[in-house]
């Protein structure tokens, strides 16, 4: 069948268009948009067909966007509205948690803020469930044995003091010597009653070991300084007899004791620390003794049947016999070298001064 309806002529669309549309406000109201395709055309819509007037383009703009025709215009100048701050927490927020616990209300310093304690909390919330942190609580005194070595291999500890001492670990390849068993035994009795690990003991082994090395160190230049400065002193009050009162001081400790204890004596120290073979009040006082038991001794060195004749002899012979051996030989090393080489040659530097003593007394 036929469509019966009929469209209306063009000349009844136009005027009914005419009828509807607003007042006339002049030509610029009365514009329409131009047709055809001269510089002033409408740009056609994508998929349409003919010319679209300006107004249409907008509406089909809105319609391909929902969203955009609900959404309310924004003015230019207008200035953006800022969210509320979610993260900002009363002053008295230490005060409020701590609930009027004076400990925890001054632990809450530590942080700076809420999310800086729970940010510790998580932290060690993970930590006690990665078993980092174990109960370190010891068994009670009514252990067995057994209980008690059951804890400390579940806490990694040493199971007996002879552990202690056989794990030492010391570095740098030092090895401990038995005079420090003794010492280390006992000091691993009382890592055994402190649960110390293994490792603390080793620190703890190592700072004493290197606190007595530098003690001792210390002590060596103290001590150098000391018999420098106190010798320095002799020389300038027994002057050209220097020599000759060392040399009488040593015979005198040579006939007076036996070679152990003379050792431990001269040896011995101060409380000050000097060692007391240097102190120069010691020096005096041993010299005046020597003089008093033996006035003429006292000029020559260690030996039997002195006086000048025999001075020249033994000076004769150290240096002949001795100091001109062949090199290398048994007499060389008897004056060069080793402790008795020294005993020689303190000896001959006592006969030398003895032989310049008598020679000046003559001259006198």
């Amino acid at each position: 069948m036929q469509d019966s309806r009929v469209a209306p002529p063009s000349h009844l669309a136009t005027a009914a268009a005419d009828e509807v549309s607003p007042p006339d406000n002049g030509i610029a109201s009365r514009a329409t948009e131009p047709r055809g395709g001269g510089p002033h055309a409408a740009v056609p819509l994508p998929g349409g067909g003919g010319d679209t007037p300006v107004d249409r383009r907008s509406d089909a703009a809105l319609a391909a966007d929902p969203q955009a025709k609900s959404a309310a215009p924004t003015p230019r100048n207008a200035a953006p509205v800022s969210e509320p701050d979610t993260k900002t927490f009363p002053e008295s927020w230490r005060e409020d948690l701590a609930g009027g616990d004076k400990a925890f209300r001054k632990t809450l310093d530590r942080f700076d803020s809420p999310a800086a304690l729970a940010k510790a909390y998580k932290e060690l919330t993970a930590r006690l469930s990665s078993g980092d942190l174990k109960a370190t609580k010891p068994p009670p005194d009514s252990a067995t044995p057994e209980q008690i070595a059951v804890w400390r291999a579940e806490q990694g500890l040493p199971q007996s003091a002879t552990a202690y001492v056989d794990g030492l670990q010391l570095g740098d390849d030092t090895v401990t010597g038995e005079a420090e068993k003794a010492l280390l035994a006992s000091f691993a009795d009382e890592a055994m009653k402190g649960r110390w690990t293994a490792d603390q003991y080793n620190r703890a082994v190592r700072w004493y070991f290197d606190m007595q090395d530098r003690l001792a160190s210390q002590r060596d230049h103290a001590d150098a300084a000391f018999k420098h400065e106190a010798s320095a002193d002799l020389m300038r009050e027994w002057g050209h007899d220097y020599a000759t009162n060392r040399n009488a001081i040593a015979q005198f400790f040579d006939r007076s004791f036996p070679e152990d204890f003379r050792e431990a004596l001269l040896a011995g120290r101060w409380p000050d620390g000097g060692v007391l073979a240097n102190h120069p009040t010691f020096n005096r006082a041993i010299l005046e003794v020597a003089k008093s038991i033996n006035p003429s001794g006292a000029m020559l060195p260690n030996a039997a049947g002195g006086g000048p004749s025999h001075v020249e002899s033994r000076i004769a012979e150290i240096e002949g016999k001795y100091m001109r051996a062949p090199h290398g030989s048994d007499l060389w090393k008897n004056y060069w070298t080793g402790d008795s080489g020294a005993r020689m040659q303190q000896e001959y530097r006592g006969l030398l001064a003895s032989r310049e003593q008598t020679r000046r007394s003559r001259a006198e």
